[in-house]
């Protein structure tokens, strides 16, 4: 079985690939799915689809925030000052008309509703949909979030209300960058044509979201399984809207934003929430990127699975935790909740998590922490400065791992208000916390701990000259950059790195008693060569004709986007001209007039 160990030298040494990126970050991307817009004729003013709520909570630092959506001109940013140890709530949508422009719809098409959040500090942020009988978050996780290969995760049980008129499942891919290919293979069907198997192919632009939705409510058609690829980092919400479990009271909102492949681990703790035993408990989804892989259960020998890529091994839970490793990169989707549902996708375990973490309780619901750290660190634990909030004793072993790992469940209802600040921190080790805050009608689950990257994104090419900035995510302990030419000679010890030379690099940072590194191969694509000859002189008002060459774009001097310029008088022409990569160049030349003859006197006799 896999264990794990720290070869620091293997790591510097080899390139072992993992990361640290944290989740408390200073760049988030988001989208909001669409919602059952149902409307009880019992509670006429309990709506399902809204209020949308953003909560952003600072740590040590203030924080500006500002939240834009780059392809829709017609929403204005909105700028917030949080203060440290602080949670402010931004209000997106109190009323059904307040949804235009916030929920990403209709199915099957391109709209232009994704949200940037940028900070001047580090921050946590959720985005949730605070609805009374329909309620769950989005624990945001900024970088972790962004990639460009993902499995979507569903859950195949359970229906969705056709009572309330829930929106089919959905996962909505939102655009980081301009010019961003996609490629999306869906699972099953999807609203707009496109069938089970088939592979679509889009372009989007920076802040453009597509919205993948299944056909149907029942639990056949949901997409778990899905694969989307993208040439430019993406991020991806998943929505099983109004979710109907045989257990349930009533239906809720089942919802997440996942994470890439390339964020993926083979070691994964989970909790249990609390739905009772007797309904079956809470429900696991494990899903495969590589065939042929190998899924393990509290440390056995023998494989409980073994699955393909986009295949999910589901696996019930009724301990209070359980410990489950893969020979491969697993994602893990859990489905938990008291006596209604809601979805998280879980953090792997292997040198992740985070040492101190800013949240908010976002309702005053039943408020419960889900907490696993490392044997050892479990007495460790400081709650808004109180030590006695989590105590080692309210820690059990998890199954599996030979009491090196812990894990609490403990209900702080009556001890931290909603909608405040809290910073939760360990003085030892790193930890992962997870909440869970709900009622008999409501339920709200999801991650606020470090989900672990240090990406620093996909080999790329530049054009010589430019200079290329490379980022090793804010809040590690240390940083250092190699070249690989010269691996004995640290070039810089800061969070970015600066380049204008092709070659090899990467990136070592620590974290705690984690010495994860990343490496990146930049190349320099030519740049264009114009050639507008030779200055050049002629008789007043005769015509020159000047071509560059033949190049995808020109920008004359004059505003003029032709691919030649004719020019009668005497002046300095000059073009830029782009090439296929966008890689840009200019040449000019002089244009000059031959003097005119001097008169000749005509004498008369």
């Amino acid at each position: 079985m896999k264990r794990l160990y720290a070869f620091f030298i293997f790591l510097l040494m080899f390139g072992y690939y993992n990361s640290v990126h944290a989740q408390r970050d200073t760049e988030f991307w988001f989208a909001a799915p669409d919602n059952s817009d149902y409307i009880s004729i019992w509670a006429p003013e309990n709506f399902r689809d809204h209020p949308l709520v953003l909560r952003l909570s600072a740590f040590t630092e203030d924080a500006t925030v500002t939240l834009s959506q780059p392809a829709n001109p017609s929403f204005d940013p909105i700028i917030v000052d949080v203060s440290a140890g602080t949670t402010k709530p931004i209000d997106l949508a109190n009323t059904q008309a307040d949804l235009d422009g916030i929920e990403c719809r209709p199915a099957g098409e391109i709209v232009p509703f994704g949200f940037h959040i940028t900070s001047t500090a580090v921050i946590t942020a959720i985005f949730e949909n605070n609805s009374a009988y329909n309620p769950d978050i989005y624990t945001l996780k900024g970088r972790n979030a962004m990639g460009f290969n993902f499995v979507i995760p569903a859950q195949n049980e359970y229906n969705q209300s056709n009572t309330y008129d829930a929106v089919p499942n959905t996962f909505l891919v939102v655009a980081s960058a301009n010019d961003t290919e996609v490629e999306i293979v869906p699972a099953q069907n999807l609203t707009g044509g496109f069938s089970a198997g088939d592979t679509i192919w889009l372009t989007l632009q920076k802040g453009e979201v597509f919205v993948a939705q299944a056909t149907g409510r029942s639990a056949g058609d949901h997409l778990g399984g899905s694969i989307v690829m993208a040439t430019k980092e993406v991020v991806v919400m998943v929505c099983d809207d109004t979710m109907q479990p045989s257990f349930s009271s009533g239906p809720d909102l089942a919802a997440d934003q996942s994470i890439p492949n390339e964020m993926l681990g083979q070691n994964y703790i989970i909790a249990k929430g609390y739905i009772p035993v007797a309904d079956d408990g809470d429900e696991i989804y494990i899903y495969a990127v590589e065939d042929n892989t190998n899924i393990y259960r509290d440390g056995l020998a023998a494989p409980i699975a073994n699955i393909d890529q986009g295949e999910a091994h589901n696996v019930n839970l009724t301990a209070n935790s359980t410990y489950i490793e893969s020979d491969k990169p697993v994602l893990v989707y859990h489905i938990s909740g008291f006596s209604q549902p809601g979805a998280a996708v879980i953090p792997p375990i292997e040198c992740t998590g985070s040492s101190i973490i800013a949240f908010t309780r976002p309702s005053p619901d039943d408020f419960h922490l889900m907490t696993f750290t490392q044997s050892g660190n479990e007495g460790n634990f400081i709650i808004d400065g109180s030590t006695d909030l989590l105590k080692a004793s309210d820690f059990e072993d998890v199954p599996g791992t030979s009491g090196g790992w812990k894990v609490a469940r403990k209900d702080l209802s009556d001890k931290i208000p909603a909608h405040t600040g809290v910073i939760m921190e360990n003085t030892s080790g790193l930890f992962h916390l997870g909440i869970i805050n709900g009622n008999s009608n409501s339920y709200r689950y999801g991650f606020f701990s470090n989900f672990a990257s240090l990406n620093l994104g996909p080999d790329m090419s530049f054009c010589k000259g430019d200079t290329l900035v490379l980022d090793a995510g804010p809040g590690q302990d240390s940083y250092a950059w190699f070249d690989y030419d010269f691996p004995l000679d640290t070039i810089s010890t800061e969070q970015t790195l600066e380049l204008t030379d092709s070659g090899k690099y990467f990136c070592c940072v620590t974290y705690e008693m984690c010495t994860p590194s990343d490496t990146i191969h930049l190349s320099w694509y030519e740049l264009p060569t114009p050639d507008l000859g030779m200055d050049t002189s002629v008789c007043p008002n005769t015509p020159v004709l000047f071509y560059p060459g033949d190049f995808v774009a020109y920008n004359w001097f004059d505003g003029s986007t032709d691919t030649a310029y004719e020019s009668f008088l005497p002046q300095t022409i000059w073009v830029e001209v782009f090439d296929a990569n966008g890689c840009h160049k200019s040449d000019s030349v002089e244009m000059f007039n031959f003097p005119k003859p001097p008169p000749i006197p005509i004498y008369h006799d």
